[in-house]
């Protein structure tokens, strides 16, 4: 962490405990007391393990795991190599989640082993999803629909996961909607379980006055800046911004809020920037295959960056995700110098053409 703190920024290796926008105050985990002018909240969001029961008892055994953990990811490759017949299931939950493709992305890789191991006529893949639609984009869930059915890939919408019995090896979902089966619970056996885990707002914000009813910093939506508190923005997972939360985001976002933050600052009259939603979400559905979503969380417009239709599996578009955009976050995004793609856009597909 401390190699890419700025120069001139002072690191204060503490969480926040506690946020007081009346004072101007930070109380951070040891009892001190931070004051300040102006505050930015980027605090991301938090992984929720506990809000499906037995799901902590039985991650990391079992034959449960998750990418979203820093703890657990190494057990999905492991135990999908153990897999060798029975139900392969992969999880979505109903709250918001960061990057909301990766849900499904693992699905998609599974499918791509259990075939190369030759197992893949003994395994069942089901993508379960407590949502409407495999995307939320029409557009891409047209695509990962076609994806999901070309690999045999059971897509069952409307299920959210809400217990896990680790030694039995079952998964039990609700099911959501308003169709005829609402409210029901069903119970399914499992080989392998990935859980994309509920996911909910730092109690610190979500106790403060910077909150909205859900709990998340309630900014204004094009120019960032709280609706109550003139000198406190936010950005990324733990705002209350309606987009899709991924890194893509945070960068279209960031350009906005330091103008925007800047110019109150120094007092400037310039007009300020907005922010129009922009989110992108790198969909891998297979070695060197990749459907590249981007798009308007606002307007559910596609704002596709090349001039290929996107939601088509391309080389390219992995290969941008998988060598590119890591050097670009490192050695940009973190410097305060990658905004976001626009620019390209401009160059890259100027008349919008797809």
């Amino acid at each position: 962490m401390a190699d890419v703190i700025p120069p001139k920024a002072e690191w204060i290796n503490q969480a926040a405990a506690q946020v007081d926008p009346a004072a101007n105050t930070v109380t951070l985990a040891d009892g001190s007391t931070v004051a300040y002018d102006y505050l930015v909240v980027a605090a991301g969001i938090e992984l929720n393990f506990a809000g499906v029961k037995g799901l902590e008892a039985a991650i990391g055994k079992n034959g449960v795991a998750s990418n979203y953990s820093p703890q657990y990811v190494q057990n999905t490759y492991e135990f999908l190599q153990n897999v060798r017949q029975g139900n392969a299931l992969f999880t979505m939950p109903a709250t918001p989640v960061k990057c909301a493709g990766a849900p499904q992305k693992i699905a998609y890789l599974a499918d791509e082993l259990f075939r190369a191991k030759d197992i893949r006529n003994q395994v069942d893949v089901n993508y379960y999803t407590a949502l409407g639609k495999i995307f939320a984009i029409d557009k891409y869930a047209d695509a990962m629909n076609a994806v999901a059915k070309s690999r045999d890939i059971s897509v069952n919408l409307f299920h959210d996961l809400v217990a896990v019995d680790g030694p039995a090896k079952q998964a039990t979902f609700k099911i959501l909607g308003s169709g005829p089966r609402a409210g029901e619970s069903v119970t399914v056996p499992y080989e392998f379980l990935h859980v994309t885990p509920p996911m909910k707002p730092y109690d610190f914000i979500k106790r403060s006055a910077l909150a909205n009813a859900a709990g998340f910093v309630d900014v204004n939506q094009y120019t960032l800046q709280h609706s109550k508190f003139s000198n406190v923005y936010a950005l990324g997972d733990c705002s209350s911004l309606p987009t899709s939360k991924t890194a893509a985001a945070a960068a279209a976002q960031s350009r906005v809020l330091k103008h925007n933050l800047l110019a109150q600052i120094k007092g400037s009259s310039v007009p300020a920037l907005e922010y129009d939603g922009y989110t992108s979400c790198p969909l891998v559905t297979g070695k060197h295959k990749l459907v590249l979503a981007e798009f308007s969380g606002y307007t559910g417009t596609p704002q596709e960056t090349f001039f290929f239709n996107q939601a088509n599996e391309h080389a390219f578009s992995y290969w941008l995700t998988a060598d590119v955009l890591p050097a670009v976050y490192w050695n940009s995004m973190l410097k305060g110098t990658w905004n976001g793609p626009s620019a390209i856009r401009k160059v890259a597909n100027p008349t919008s053409a797809n």
